[in-house]
């Protein structure tokens, strides 16, 4: 999936709209920051509990399952036109978004939208392939050497895993490669909050917290070390 993604420039342009999608806060947009820190105008739309509402003109839903939903929901009001191509990509986001249709904020009307869409002429069993059943070997090899540093905390209701900058060099993976893996420890029996530590440069490190439980507030947690996200799904670094 990651070979099919265009890398954004890393050098200021000169962008007269910035629109950022589903990010709870600026840093989050990585390297593309710089490129588009001095557009114009900055359109924010997202459905993070934790965004701040920073940008011109700002639409953030925290009741929303997905922010392709919103877009899905912005178009339909506006009478946009909704060809092949996008029906695709809304599908996509809002299924990726939603745990594919399994998170608890998941709604009526978030089947509805996806009922619609596969009206429209998506092949859903073409685009769950593309999208869950086709990961590069070396992501299962990641798994794997991730597994091997399992650990278990407060009667084994935390679990978590690490990845090393040594051991993400010798296998050769991406930052797209880590995407999902944190849920097969939310997958345990037992386990309450899963957590991702993964190494980075500079001495830093990147943290992927999962909840079952919304009385184990990860988010709360996250925005301690400058992160956010949803009460069951959070990040910092």
């Amino acid at each position: 999936r990651a070979e099919l993604l265009t890398k954004p420039p890393s050098a200021a342009e000169d962008v007269d709209v910035a629109i950022a999608l589903d990010t709870a806060i600026q840093n989050r947009l990585g390297t593309a920051l710089e490129a588009i820190r001095s557009a114009k105008i900055w359109i924010n739309i997202d459905h993070h509990p934790s965004n701040p509402g920073y940008g011109d003109l700002v639409y953030v839903d925290p009741t929303a399952p997905a922010t392709g939903q919103i877009l899905f929901e912005l178009i339909k009001s506006e009478r946009l036109p909704i060809d092949h191509a996008i029906a695709e990509n809304l599908y996509v986001a809002i299924s990726t978004d939603t745990g594919s249709f399994q998170y608890p904020n998941t709604t009526a009307r978030t089947f509805e939208i996806a009922a619609e869409l596969v009206r429209m002429g998506i092949d859903v069993g073409s685009v769950s392939q593309q999208v869950y059943e086709n990961f590069p070997r070396r992501r299962v090899e990641l798994l794997r050497e991730l597994l091997r540093t399992m650990r278990f905390e407060g009667k084994g209701r935390v679990a978590s895993f690490s990845l090393s900058l040594k051991t993400a060099a010798e296998l050769g993976v991406i930052p797209e490669d880590n995407e999902g893996l944190i849920d097969h420890l939310r997958a345990i029996h037992g386990v309450i909050v899963a957590v991702f530590f993964e190494e980075l440069p500079e001495g830093k490190v990147r943290v992927s917290m999962r909840s079952k439980n919304e009385k184990a507030d990860v988010c709360a947690i996250c925005q301690k070390f400058g992160g956010g996200g949803h009460t069951l799904a959070a990040g910092a670094r």
